[in-house]
């Protein structure tokens, strides 16, 4: 047997593959399973092999899901009957993601059509495929994006737009829970405050924590403050992340935000994202909370706290 020595790093560059990827392709579909030193993941020349074979057969459309079983000898002749999907629809590739073909008029089309299974078949599919920061990046955000500007133009109503939020929410849902793990080095606590129904702020943070390797203790929507200090007691987090929109109600979102911190134990984080009101701005700088206006700022307290994307 040959001599595992390629480190997690040096195995992205060669296949291309990000490294939250290679994390997620070996622990959710078991594609290789390196071994391990004091430094972490060391891999095979078999392994490097493999694993451009299986980003090859994704690259043709096959789902890593469906393919991750096979041995190396039906991979090949696999790509032998395959034909590669064309790049044309591939989004802007953020550093630390790959730059996979992510065509997301299947589900725009079947969201015009009210056809919920297709819907979630096409997410489901895509998450096979994606790490969790991919997800996120590559699906959630362009995806919410175009139907904002849909909605906008008048080309979907409110009720599409509800619908594809719905199926969404338990696609990242079902994720959270699934990469969620309870040996990591930090955790963080999601939620909104009392009278913030929208959640899918959080939801999306709270895959990127997942996925890059840290506990998520995950709330939800619309919680007494009280409640979401008193459940970051008992779970020891170090951090509580909340979602706050503000559209209805700015002036109780910032009473129950300043109530949260002070109440909140010092050594407890409080980081804040969702809306730009200036209200809610001004409640946020009143308060010890950190305001984290986009993903990228949030991804980097992320690896600060120990995520690796």
């Amino acid at each position: 047997m040959k001599r595992p020595h390629y480190p997690i790093r040096a195995v992205s560059k060669l296949t291309g593959l990000s490294i939250d990827t290679l994390r997620a392709w070996e622990r959710r579909h078991h594609a290789v399973e390196p071994q391990r030193d004091d430094r972490g993941r060391l891999y095979t020349e078999g392994d490097v092999e493999r694993l451009q074979l299986l980003q090859a057969g994704v690259e043709r459309g096959h789902a890593i899901g469906r393919i991750a079983a096979l041995t190396d000898l039906q991979l090949k002749a696999l790509l032998a009957r395959s034909v590669p999907v064309p790049l044309s629809e591939a989004g802007r590739a953020l550093p630390g993601t790959s730059s996979k073909a992510i065509n997301l008029q299947p589900i725009l089309s079947s969201i015009h059509r009210f056809d919920a299974v297709a819907v979630e078949r096409e997410l489901g599919r895509f998450a096979s495929m994606l790490s969790p920061r991919e997800v996120i990046h590559q699906m959630v955000t362009p995806l919410m994006s175009q139907v904002g500007d849909e909605w906008h133009q008048g080309h979907l109503n409110i009720a599409q737009e509800h619908l594809l939020s719905a199926l969404l929410r338990n696609q990242l849902g079902a994720l959270v829970r699934l990469y969620t793990r309870t040996d990591t080095p930090s955790r963080l606590l999601f939620a909104t405050p009392a009278g913030e129904q929208h959640e899918f702020g959080i939801l999306s943070a709270a895959l990127l924590a997942a996925g890059g390797g840290l506990g998520v203790v995950y709330l939800g929507a619309n919680l007494p403050a009280e409640e979401i200090v008193e459940a970051a007691k008992k779970t020891d987090v170090h951090a509580v992340v909340l979602g706050i929109q503000g559209a209805d109600g700015a002036r109780a979102m910032g009473r129950s935000l300043q109530d949260i911190a002070q109440k909140l134990s010092p050594h407890v984080e409080l980081w804040v994202g969702g809306g730009h009101s200036q209200e809610i701005l001004h409640s946020v700088k009143r308060t010890r909370a950190l305001w984290l206006d986009n993903l990228e700022l949030f991804e980097q307290h992320l690896k600060r706290l120990g995520a690796r994307f």
